[in-house]
């Protein structure tokens, strides 16, 4: 080789900037991965329960853990069978859930407890739970089968530990017990609701007659989030996927009011683009 001759090297790369994985949100001493913990029955078509609200967290790009309450035979138009776990298990898995995901950067969204007695697990497994807790408290399915076995007491009791309880009309109605069908009587009923001891309550107006207000009632006081409908049918699970867009939000470290209305924004341009599977529109 000449002496004058020199060897081209390749030219370094740039590095490349770290990117903080999904569902991270930054803390001060950096990254925090995001947990949430779903308790709820298994819906098998995916349209509500627990695997609605999997794939809601995973639409957010947030990690999570399920914990089964029970298993369903349902679909748009019937709910055939409930078969609800041992209390002693829901319990075990919620606890072993909860220690997996720490304190920080982790939040716990409950739907279907199926009966009294996994109620109490819950309340007993969640007991040192120290972050956001979203409840939604399903009683009943969208086309009407029972979903609940058991006491009113045993649900206010799980309510009164939530960080926020998200009932529709018909759960407000029973969990007071009595009627709740305008948006006078859900105002009241939030107010009552949080009287009863429930930190934060969200009474949704899906079934009122023109604007689908919600009414959220907290320390803070009453805010009212309304917005106008999309045309054709709801598609299931948006009670589901509502609570669950919460948790992610408080988790996120969002104030209650911010995150109820990130949540519900989100929700309405799910709806927008629901798609029909089946017989059934999903979000």
């Amino acid at each position: 080789m000449p002496a004058h001759q020199t060897i081209a090297r390749p030219r370094a790369r740039p590095r490349a900037r770290l990117r903080p994985r999904l569902g991270a949100t930054r803390a001060a001493d950096g990254w925090t991965m995001l947990r949430l913990v779903l308790v709820g029955g298994l819906d098998p078509g995916t349209g509500a329960g627990v695997a609605r609200d999997l794939l809601t967290a995973a639409s957010l790009a947030v990690g999570s853990i399920v914990v089964g309450t029970a298993w369903t035979e349902q679909d748009a138009t019937a709910v055939r069978t409930v078969e609800p776990r041992d209390p002693g298990r829901v319990r075990a898995s919620l606890a072993a859930a909860l220690a997996r995901t720490g304190e920080s950067g982790s939040a716990m969204k409950i739907g279907m407890v199926a009966t009294g007695a996994i109620a109490q697990a819950i309340l007993e497994a969640s007991a040192s739970f120290g972050g956001p807790i979203v409840y939604d408290p399903v009683l009943r399915a969208s086309s009407g089968g029972s979903l609940y076995d058991g006491d009113r007491e045993a649900i206010l009791a799980l309510a009164r530990r939530a960080t926020l309880v998200t009932p529709n009309l018909d759960e407000a109605a029973w969990l007071l017990g009595r009627p709740v069908q305008t948006e006078s009587d859900a105002r009241q009923a939030a107010r009552d609701l949080h009287a009863l001891g429930m930190g934060g309550v969200l009474v949704k107006g899906g079934h009122l007659a023109g604007a689908a207000t919600d009414v959220l009632f907290s320390s803070a006081g009453e805010q009212l989030l309304s917005c106008p409908r999309s045309p054709g049918s709801s598609p299931r699970g948006t009670g589901c996927a509502l609570a669950t867009a919460i948790a992610v939000e408080l988790a996120r470290g969002q104030p209650l009011d911010a995150a109820v209305a990130t949540a519900k924004a989100w929700l309405a341009k799910r709806i927008e683009a629901a798609t029909t599977v089946g017989d059934e529109r999903h979000l």
